[in-house]
């Protein structure tokens, strides 16, 4: 009975330690909240998208050219194009200040000349300091040539009959019947080729439904990490505490009783996984809450968490008894702290290292249990594929440095 109440009550002191020195408790909290809210205000929330302004000059002021700006205003275009008509000056003056992406003008009698089949030309002025929006509204024109001349090519007798009808502004019913059946016949002479399409597409779902409404951003990318950030910092300071307990005289006293040792260890083991346990539920529901992740998925990720979390702690104990002092062992996992979180994915995501960083960030413990949880998390790999091999590999650790860590328990009676 008194073994048992051993590490019950080794791990109610570490815990009420915790507890009482609160603001260690805030940083570890606070720290990857702080991380994750910048990098998300940064990079935006990934339901965003880029927008810009257009300014049109348009000095022909007929039907046609009418027809070309408010291409401008339809379609996926006007979710990104603010469309503003100016006048040369206006739009000089407006691009010599960087306020608008991109400039075009159509010159006068640019509508007669596309139906007399005459050369014309749009003038394109881009924004240097842009590069993105500049591109696509040169790609849409350049497609808008393209589609111009196909019409004139295929429609020019048609358009000899539409001309006069937009000029004069009067449309007789016989002269709309000819246009309409010239139209039809070469859509019929047409019909072979174009219909049906010479390519087809066909769509495959390669996503479950629930990965297809979940958006990858670059802070949900971040949230895993962070956590980790919170469990690493925790396990760091939890294992420095038992060399603050040697010092204190603590272990020493409990050496002269059997197996007491191996219960204070095992109450540390359990004051770890209480703490952890708290650090994983409040970061891994406000994270949940906050990147709308499905809650099905949270108690798994809480497990997930603490497991990850202890063997940590088990690797930081590891060190830390093998170090001949309690300064030594502090410096030396404070030396190992940044490595770790730089490399396994909790400073940077691993999605945007180098390819042979990532690789290496792979190998160290808290990185290939970060790189389980998020293909499981936030890519809805399935359970079994992103986490068995982490999970068996993580036990496998467990069990040794447990077993280890008995025994190096042991020899800090010697060194204080």
């Amino acid at each position: 009975m008194a073994n048992m109440h051993m590490p019950i009550k080794s791990a109610q002191l570490r815990i009420k330690r915790v507890l009482r020195e609160k603001w260690g408790l805030i940083s570890w909290l606070a720290i990857p909240v702080i991380i994750v809210f910048l990098m998300s205000l940064i990079s935006g929330s990934g339901g965003g998208q880029l927008t810009g302004k257009l300014l049109v000059t348009d000095q022909d002021q007929s039907s046609v050219s009418q027809f070309v700006t408010g291409a401008f205003n339809q379609g996926p275009l006007a979710e990104i194009f603010t469309v503003t008509e100016v006048t040369p000056e206006e739009g000089r003056l407006l691009m010599d200040a960087g306020e608008a992406s991109a400039w075009v003008t159509l010159e006068q009698g640019f509508g007669d000349a596309l139906l007399d089949n005459l050369p014309s030309s749009i003038q394109l002025v881009k924004n240097p300091a842009q590069s993105i929006l500049p591109q696509l509204v040169e790609s849409s024109l350049q497609l808008l040539v393209d589609a111009v001349g196909y019409v004139q090519v295929l429609f020019d007798k048609e358009l000899a009959i539409l001309k006069p009808m937009l000029t004069n502004q009067k449309f007789n019913d016989a002269e709309l019947v000819m246009l309409t059946l010239g139209i039809k016949s070469q859509m019929e002479r047409l019909e072979s080729t174009l219909m049906p399409p010479q390519i087809k597409m066909v769509e495959q779902a390669v996503e479950s439904a629930e990965a297809a409404e979940q958006k990858i951003t670059f802070g949900l990318l971040m949230f895993p990490g962070a956590i980790f950030m919170a469990l690493i910092f925790c396990a760091n300071s939890l294992t420095v505490s038992m060399w603050d307990d040697a010092k204190q005289g603590v272990i020493p006293r409990l050496a002269s009783t059997p197996a007491a040792l191996g219960a204070y260890f095992n109450g540390q083991v359990l004051a770890a996984v209480v703490i952890l346990g708290l650090l994983a539920l409040f970061l891994g529901t406000l994270g949940g809450w906050y990147f709308g992740l499905p809650w099905m998925k949270l108690p798994l990720t809480m497990v997930w968490l603490v497991f990850s979390g202890l063997v940590i702690w088990q690797l930081f104990a590891t060190i830390a008894l093998l170090m001949p002092s309690g300064k030594v062992a502090n410096i030396t996992i404070n030396a190992m702290l940044f490595p770790l979180l730089m490399l396994g994915g909790s400073f940077f995501p691993m999605e945007s290292m180098p390819a042979w960083l990532a690789k290496v960030g792979t190998f160290l413990p808290n990185g290939f249990l970060l790189k389980g949880l998020k293909d499981w998390l936030v890519r809805s790999e399935p359970w079994l594929d992103a986490l068995m091999w982490p999970m068996l590999l993580g036990l496998v650790m467990l069990l040794v440095l447990w077993i280890l860590n008995h025994q190096l328990i042991k020899k800090l009676v010697y060194k204080v």
